[in-house]
């Protein structure tokens, strides 16, 4: 808290070897951008070699240089999780209170996980008809904690990369037009984060990856196409982010034979950063302005 009636908060999204930043406050007049920063990662940023301190100690340095050279407040800051940590369920909801319905969630993600329960932390998603389980390992989440706690972060949050997507969307008045089925895609460079969205509620959630050696469109279309057949494979928009989103987001909808449009995660802000950017180049940022909200929100 800066002052009274102010908030600000910090999203960070690494994915391979980039890493980019948003730092936002919250004042009566509105979401203001303070900083959005990309930046290149001397290792690559796998959540499982998080715990390792040689790791750790390199994405100390670049976050802290970061931080002093854009004069970024890190006390309440959120990363995106390495999608390969996270396990992600849809299931019915029972006839109940909310608590019951939790319950139910609960033992639904017991029998998933079953053997493995004290490996993973897990939290709910509760739709009007469906809900969500997320689990995420423990041990990963504990070396996103050691590295915020190694930068000077005093609080520190985590959310899967989907979900901020969504939240980033959400910030820009996206779902209060949606009638229909669409898909939330944002393309980094050697994977995606796909979203499934019914009605403006979070449906399903995949992930893919590519290596060099891979046609990345052909990955992409696989994974959005598995994503698509929960609706029965028809959907009125894909709504994309990331970088090259004029050429592959395109190319996405045309496959799908939909409606393409950019998700803008600055669409609603107030403020002069960014504001002469174009919404394709905004776009690289939606992840980490998604975890923004998330931090806003607390």
């Amino acid at each position: 808290m800066l002052g009274f009636g102010e908030k600000t908060a910090t999203g960070i999204h690494l994915s391979g070897y980039r890493g980019w930043l948003v730092s936002m406050s919250r004042r009566r007049g509105g979401t203001e951008p303070l900083a959005l920063v990309e930046f290149d990662l001397p290792v690559c940023a796998n959540a499982p070699d998080l715990a390792e301190t040689d790791v750790q100690a390199q994405l100390v340095d670049v976050l802290r240089e970061v931080g002093e050279e854009y004069e970024v407040d890190f006390s309440n800051t959120c990363f995106a999780l390495d999608p390969n940590v996270v396990l992600v369920k849809r299931s019915a909801l029972i006839v109940g209170s909310e608590r019951e319905m939790r319950e139910h969630m609960r033992w639904e993600a017991e029998q998933f996980l079953v053997g493995e329960q004290d490996a993973f932390s897990v939290d709910y998603v509760l739709e009007s008809e469906w809900g969500l389980f997320v689990a995420v390992r423990r041990s990963a989440l504990a070396g996103y904690l050691a590295l915020g706690k190694r930068v000077g972060m005093r609080r520190v949050d985590v959310d899967v990369p989907a979900f901020a997507l969504y939240n980033a969307a959400d910030g820009a008045g996206v779902f209060s037009s949606i009638a229909g089925s669409e898909v939330l895609v944002y393309g980094a460079e050697s994977e995606a984060y796909m979203l499934l969205v019914d009605q403006g509620e979070a449906m399903q959630v995949a992930h893919c990856q590519w290596s060099e050696d891979d046609n990345a469109m052909d990955v992409l279309w696989g994974g959005v196409d598995r994503l698509v057949g929960e609706v029965g494979g028809r959907i009125e928009c894909v709504r994309c982010a990331g970088g090259g989103v004029e050429g592959w987001g395109v190319e996405l909808a045309d496959h799908l034979q939909c409606e393409m449009a950019l998700v803008d995660p600055l669409a609603e802000m107030v403020g002069e950063v960014a504001s002469d950017w174009d919404p394709a180049r905004r776009s690289d940022y939606a992840i980490a302005a998604g975890l923004v909200q998330r931090g806003l929100a607390f």
